[in-house]
């Protein structure tokens, strides 16, 4: 679930001792005056994966959580294992631990929250074959890391969405596709899902705001089943061969009315579910879903 934090705190001077003086060895780095041979800001170290930066003014602590729950359990070196409610709120006392300070009032200011699920079908194939667009648009990033992996991106300005092949990554006996939305704008974490604070992720209703959002996300990926059926004949082929391409979607939208366009999209959709067309996302869509409540330890969630 929660991934990748970014948290700081402006009352940094318990921190930065515990930096500077409890760790005088290579492992704490500071910037360096040459000319008056004095150490300056800023001063960083890290604890397993999760880099502690002190600045003049403010602590920032960042990186995945979960990975950091693996690293200290000696669970994994990545984040492709379940995390679960109760790993999340172990994960932050772990490293108040490593700290030797209370996090839980530091302030939120980037957020990743993800979901691993396990599939039938190759991620890799199905975002390559059937990740078509985001909301009738192209994505942003794409990339195959020379065929080594499978990645797809779609920016907004306060948040990006993400998919990819998450056992590809790590070289897993089993296929698992990884989903996930980032959100970079502190205003929006405030105002969308009440987290002010770290205090704030340990409550369970603001987690699932979260991945109502991510399925919102998920809703807007144009995921299409390979056409595998000859009932589709005539004009409704050519439609729905059109309709694949973003290039289309954005012809039709700078020619058109606004309601055009959104009538013909309405109609593209109806026609993937006349032809069963839909059936890789709504299977996707249930796994998520499923994944979720187990991992909140809610089933009636959602």
């Amino acid at each position: 679930m929660i991934d990748f934090i970014k948290i700081y705190t402006t009352t940094k001077e318990t921190l930065e001792n515990r930096i500077k003086n409890d760790f005088p060895d290579s492992e704490t780095r500071c910037s360096y005056d040459y000319h008056n041979e004095d150490a300056v800001y800023p001063c960083w170290r890290r604890f397993e994966n999760i880099e502690v930066r002190i600045t003049e003014k403010s602590a920032f602590v960042k990186n995945s959580i979960h990975t950091y729950f693996n690293l200290k359990n000696g669970l994994a070196e990545g984040n492709y294992t379940d995390f679960f409610y109760s790993d999340i709120l172990t994960a932050f006392q772990l490293l108040q631990e490593d700290l030797n300070e209370d996090i839980s009032d530091y302030k939120v200011t980037n957020l990743e929250f993800g979901l691993n699920i396990r599939t039938s079908l190759s991620p890799k194939q199905m975002l390559e074959n059937n990740f078509l667009m985001f909301n009738f648009d192209e994505f942003n990033q794409h990339d195959t890391f020379k065929n080594k992996g499978s990645y797809k991106q779609y920016n907004r300005n306060e948040y990006y969405v993400k998919m990819y092949d998450k056992g590809l990554q790590f070289k897993l006996p089993y296929s698992l596709l990884r989903v996930e939305i980032k959100i970079t704008d502190s205003k929006l974490l405030k105002k969308r899902f009440g987290i002010h604070i770290v205090r704030d992720i340990f409550e369970k209703s603001r987690l699932e705001l979260l991945f109502k959002w991510l399925l919102a996300c998920f809703d807007e990926i144009n995921i299409i089943d390979s056409l595998a059926t000859q009932e589709i004949r005539g004009e409704e082929k050519k439609f729905f061969e059109l309709g694949k391409s973003p290039h289309f979607w954005r012809e039709i939208k700078n020619s058109k009315s606004s309601s055009y366009y959104y009538d013909l999209r309405a109609k593209y959709n109806n026609l993937l579910r006349k032809y069963n067309l839909d059936t890789i996302k709504l299977e996707l869509r249930d796994l998520l879903v499923e994944k979720f409540r187990t991992l909140i330890g809610d089933e009636s969630c959602c």
